[in-house]
């Protein structure tokens, strides 16, 4: 054929192709096919080779048109050229090429359409291959070596040949027991992962190589607990392809082991290849098996999806239908069609507007695009009641009707329960006042819920307590008078809207007064809460408790709770006690104050003793009060003023008593002091001779200035002076001692804040010096006050020896010494080294303050061999 006549033939080829689509073709049976793949990895160049067979003796033109369609995808992948045009000789098998690239790893169909032209005949045929292409990684082998497990006796081991890129285990000799860890090989996101290895080997016949791997290899601390084999190497296995796990780790291991080595033997790791095909579309499903619906809420089921795929699903790529059915009945089918794009989550609902109570199924079906791609099948529980026999909050078990659905596998019990096979291995199980019991062990409870349409709970809201008979029952103490309350709430476990009549039962002449409604209305699977108000007697009408009973009643049953209600005793407590002065004079007033208080209920009338009690053991009442009643919490402040006529010291009791019954008792602990005014004598002006003493007018001048720094700079040089000058200049008349005011004022300063000093006296009552010590001298002459030297300081205390230790405090007003006493209180036997550390103080400064407490008594140091432990004295 000559060139203008080849041409001539392909342009006439050319539009029969064209034209095949315009003309009714007939079918025939199949005469081409694709000879081989080139290989099947995705993201490269690719080829396909075709033959056609020509069974008719003449030459016929043909039209082969290809395409490749992407069920991740759902589309046909672009093509350079998908139409080929060529002509057969009679009798003869063309052969082609065809070039493609597969764009994503996953699942494709290719379609091979035929046309040939026989005068005007059309015929066509068709073909499909399905196929899968793979994501490929080929392993960075030095990379990858996680460990080695070195042989004992370096009798072999594995290394890597940096100049050819291999493994390879060398040094074969006598009995070895070798491994290489290599890894790892994320299969995460992936599916229909596969390694392909690719080794040489020569091995004998005791010589045993393995390939193992494992899931939980510790990449730092270089172990794993289980290795799995998943091939042992013999002869043929130049290329070795595994299939490996999905959503993991992978770890390798390649074990050599031989108990009489070969020198001739050896293996080599020449490539490993890690393929997979990534998943473009995954769904994550969460939802619960059983849901629990209150028979007044709308039964919703929420479905928890989440797109763990590659790809977005657009409106109409998911579909999630649920068919609702009863024991006996299809309820109906729902429907959603999400949008999801990848890693997105969402909760789908379904609401099934209202069902009665009782049990249901649900059969979900999720599809991803089509069934081969993505589908999921589950089935959803539904129980509808008020009250939700599997809830651990559910403590009455004492229902009529129940409903129990279970699973439970070849169950062959004879039984008398009414039995209704759901779907599958699930069965409903209706119960009329029977429990539930069965011999086989292998069933599995899926619902237990309450069919009584007519019921109530009613139950206190308030404390139980155990009476003195022992019965534990909700109770209530009248504290005080006042309003009180008792919480209750009633629950309608029914299935219907119920009307309740309240009664209460109760001694009349145990409360004044009880409120609370007689009627409650309660909608199903609803509670209310409500509250009575009682109101107690004035007064505590008896001993002992009573009872309170209140009945709710329906059209099918009552119920009762009974209180026990009772008084609190009357507690009466004398809080505070005390008077105005520790000494006093024979005929000198002394006022008490007493604070009486009721921690208890009302009381009845009360009577109040004021008595003093003489050291000679002498009682009298020198007070007496009554009252109608003191009330809870209430208060009373009596104050009482008695006039001692006697020099006897004494003490002051308070009892109350009621109805002749003793209720309280208190004393005061210390006696107070009565003194008999004393008289004093006059005292003449003593007047003293001196040596004539000469001295200069300077030295005489600094003496003079030293006296009168000194005595302006100390308290005691004043009290003393003018306590030894004031006979000198003044006659003393008798005296009526605490009844002159100047002294009044002094007793009141000195009782009321012990421990104060001359220049403070002085100041706070505007004396001067010498009137001060005056009158300070005749009160500590006749024992009504007592002083003591601090330092420069003359302090001054009212009279007696119960204040001894205040003294010895008060006197202490260096603080490291104060801190020393308060220590050695706490910690008796401690050391000064201690003492040291912990005041952060020298041990000499220590041991100076020690001496000082020490000498003053205030502290006692016992010596136990080298060291020194110190001690509080008695009355430190």
């Amino acid at each position: 054929m000559g060139a203008r006549s080849r041409l001539l033939f392909l342009l006439v080829a050319s539009l029969i192709g064209i034209g095949f689509a315009l003309i009714p073709a007939t079918e025939a049976e199949t005469n081409h096919k694709i000879e081989s793949f080139e290989h099947f990895d995705a993201k490269v160049e690719n080829n396909i080779e075709i033959s056609v067979e020509n069974k008719i003796d003449k030459e016929i033109p043909y039209s082969l048109t290809v395409t490749i369609f992407s069920e991740d995808l759902q589309q046909e992948i672009d093509l350079d050229s998908s139409n080929l045009v060529f002509t057969i000789d009679g009798i003869e098998t063309h052969y082609t090429n065809f070039p493609f690239t597969i764009p994503l790893s996953g699942n494709y169909v290719f379609n091979l359409t035929l046309l040939s032209n026989d005068d005007g005949e059309i015929t066509t045929s068709s073909i499909e291959y399905e196929k899968l292409f793979y994501d490929s990684i080929v392993t960075n082998l030095e990379e990858s070596i996680t460990d080695y497990y070195l042989d004992e006796n370096d009798n072999a081991n594995w290394i890597f040949n940096e100049i050819e890129d291999k493994i390879e285990l060398i040094n074969i000799e006598n009995e070895y027991n070798t491994g290489i860890i290599l890894g790892p090989y994320n299969t995460k996101g992936n599916k229909n992962n596969n390694v392909i290895i690719e080794n040489d080997f020569r091995k004998s016949e005791t010589a045993e190589y393995t390939i193992s791997y494992t899931t939980n290899f510790n990449s730092s601390q270089l172990y794993s607990l289980e290795w799995t084999q998943l091939h042992s190497v013999s002869d043929g296995d130049e290329v070795i392809i595994l299939d490996i796990e999905n959503n993991a780790e992978i770890y390798f291991r390649f074990e050599a082991v031989d108990s009489s080595a070969n020198e001739t033997n050896f293996w080599t790791i020449n490539e490993i290849t890690h393929k997979y095909i990534t998943i473009k579309h995954d769904l994550e499903i969460i939802t619960e098996e059983h849901y629990f619906f209150d028979i007044n809420q709308n039964p919703e089921i929420v479905i928890s999806l989440e797109n763990r795929g590659l790809f977005d699903q657009q409106l109409g790529n998911i579909t999630i239908s649920i068919q609702v059915y009863s024991k006996t009945s299809e309820i109906g089918t729902y429907f959603r069609t999400p949008n999801l794009l990848s890693g997105e989550h969402q909760n789908i609902n379904f609401a099934f507007g209202n069902l009665e109570a009782g049990n249901y199924y649900c059969i979900l079906d999720i599809i991803l695009i089509n069934e081969k791609i993505y589908s999921k099948q589950d089935l959803i529980f539904m129980s509808i009641s008020t009250t939700n026999l599997l809830d651990e909050t559910s403590s009455d078990t004492n229902f009529e009707r129940k409903n129990i659905v279970i699973q439970i596998d070849n169950w062959n019990e004879e039984n008398d329960y009414q039995i209704t096979p759901l779907i599958e291995n699930y069965y409903l199980i209706e119960l009329s006042n029977q429990d539930f019991v069965i011999e086989q062990t292998n069933y599995r409870l899926i619902s237990a819920i309450s069919m009584d349409e007519n019921r109530f709970e009613f139950e206190s809201l308030d404390e139980s307590a155990e009476t003195v008979e022992g019965i534990i029952a909700p109770s209530i103490i009248f504290e005080n008078f006042g309003t009180y309350y008792a919480n209750l709430e009633l629950s309608n476990t029914g299935f219907y809207s119920e009307e309740y009549q309240v009664s209460y039962y109760f001694a009349a002449n145990f409360i004044e007064s009880l409120d609370g409604p007689e009627i409650l209305t309660v909608e199903p699977g609803s509670s209310s809460n409500f509250e009575l108000e009682i109101v107690p007697l004035n007064k505590i009408p008896r001993e002992g408790g009573s009872q309170l009973r209140i009945d709710i009643s329906s059209p099918y049953q009552t119920k009762s709770i009974t209180y026990v209600i009772s008084y609190a005793e009357t507690t009466i407590q004398i809080e505070e006690q005390g008077c105005n002065k520790h000494s006093v004079l024979v005929g000198q007033d002394i006022i008490c104050t007493t604070t009486i208080s009721n921690k208890g209920y009302n009381s009845n009338q009360l009577s109040i003793d004021i008595i003093v009690l003489s050291e000679k053991g002498e009682s009298e009442i020198i007070d007496q009060i009554s009252i109608e009643e003191l009330k809870n919490e209430e208060s009373l402040v009596l104050r009482t003023t008695y006039f001692p006529k006697n020099d006897d010291n004494f003490k002051i009791i308070v009892e109350v008593t009621s109805e002749g019954i003793l209720l309280a008792s208190s004393e005061i602990n210390e006696n107070i002091n009565v003194v008999s005014p004393g008289t004093e004598s006059s005292v003449e002006v003593n007047s003293f001779g001196t040596p004539k003493i000469t001295l200069t007018q300077t030295v005489f001048a600094i003496s003079i200035a030293g006296i009168i720094l000194q005595f302006r700079r100390s308290e005691n040089l004043k009290y003393l002076t003018f306590k030894f000058f004031i006979p000198m200049y003044s006659r003393l008349q008798k005296d009526t001692l605490a009844d002159e005011p100047t002294r009044q004022k002094l007793l009141s300063t000195i009782y009321t804040e012990p421990g104060t000093n001359f220049t403070l006296l002085k100041e706070k009552l505007g004396l001067h010096n010498g009137t001060l010590a005056h009158h300070i001298n005749i009160l500590e002459n006749n024992n009504m006050i007592t002083s003591h030297r601090s330092g420069r300081q003359r302090l001054f205390f009212p009279f007696g020896g119960g204040l001894n230790t205040t003294i010895r405090n008060s006197l202490i007003t260096n603080k490291t010494q104060k801190d020393i006493i308060q220590m050695v209180k706490e910690n008796p036997g401690i050391t000064q080294s201690m003492i040291s550390q912990q005041l952060d103080t020298s041990r000499q400064k220590i041991n100076y303050h020690v001496n000082c407490l020490s000498n003053n008594s205030i502290l006692r140091v016992e010596k136990h061999g080298r060291i020194t432990r110190l001690y509080p004295m008695h009355f430190t």
